[in-house]
């Protein structure tokens, strides 16, 4: 049973048979898990749809019943079935999915043709960071404040050196992020960021001349954090956030 992306070639290694399989339920219940949430983030397992017997997966995997059920229930744990005695597994509807599970979410943008999930994902982050930078603003210390502008002042010297500058453009807003104390805040964001396809809002494709926009802005923004304007703080982020995702969509769209 293996789903790949249509128009796209299949890069994911086969699944391996293994005679011992119900030694290791958990690593293996990943690679049914992995195949059986492409089948349904791409509709070929359609919404109401039930899954097939037990004994038919174990078949159609090569694995033991005991990795099967295993996967299973990682695949209800995330919304994406729902396991009934003597009714079968069926499929629920996607507002039922736990997208910001990184399984589930990075699937879910191999789909994402229209970017209307990362549209998505950029929006959340943009309300988020700006609560955050709101917070931050009368939490940060000396120390941290320091730290900020050292950031801007690398990303300057950066123009050349894209690694370099996304390196410093990331610290810069985990800086302000860890200050604001808002722990859910910064576990959305990071799950956004490592399995959202967004990591930096700008691309190694970035002009010179939108690298520079950029660090204007974290000055800016470092301004109203180091004057305790919490409100400021937080336009000017969600500000910054908001141009340098519409640039970048323009960009992938175009390509």
């Amino acid at each position: 049973m293996i789903f790949p992306v249509e128009g796209k070639p299949d890069t994911r290694a086969p699944i391996a048979r293994d005679g011992n399989a119900s030694r290791r339920p958990g690593r293996l219940a990943s690679v049914v898990v992995e195949e059986l949430v492409h089948g349904i983030v791409s509709g070929k397992l359609a919404e109401g749809e039930v899954l097939p017997t037990e004994p038919t997966l174990c078949e159609e995997f090569g694995f033991s019943r005991t990795v099967i059920r295993e996967a299973l229930k990682l695949l209800e744990e995330r919304g994406l079935v729902r396991v009934e005695q003597g009714r079968g597994t069926t499929v629920q509807p996607r507002d039922m999915w736990n997208l910001l599970d990184p399984v589930v979410l990075q699937i879910a943008l191999t789909y994402d043709d229209d970017m209307s999930l990362l549209d998505n994902l950029m929006a959340i982050r943009t309300v988020v960071e700006k609560e955050m930078a709101s917070e931050a603003a009368v939490r940060l210390t000396g120390e941290d404040l320091r730290a900020l502008a050292d950031n801007i002042a690398h990303m300057e010297a950066a123009y050349d050196d894209y690694p370099t500058f996304r390196r410093y453009d990331l610290s810069f807003h985990a800086i302000v992020m860890k200050a604001s104390a808002n722990e859910v805040g910064m576990a959305i964001v990071r799950t956004i960021h490592t399995h959202g396809g967004a990591t930096a809002l700008l691309s190694a494709a970035a002009s010179r001349a939108e690298l520079k926009r950029t660090a204007a802005e974290h000055r800016a923004i470092y301004d109203a954090l180091a004057a305790r304007d919490g409100p400021e703080a937080g336009e000017r982020i969600a500000a910054h956030i908001g141009s340098a995702w519409a640039e970048r969509r323009k960009r992938r769209h175009s390509s």
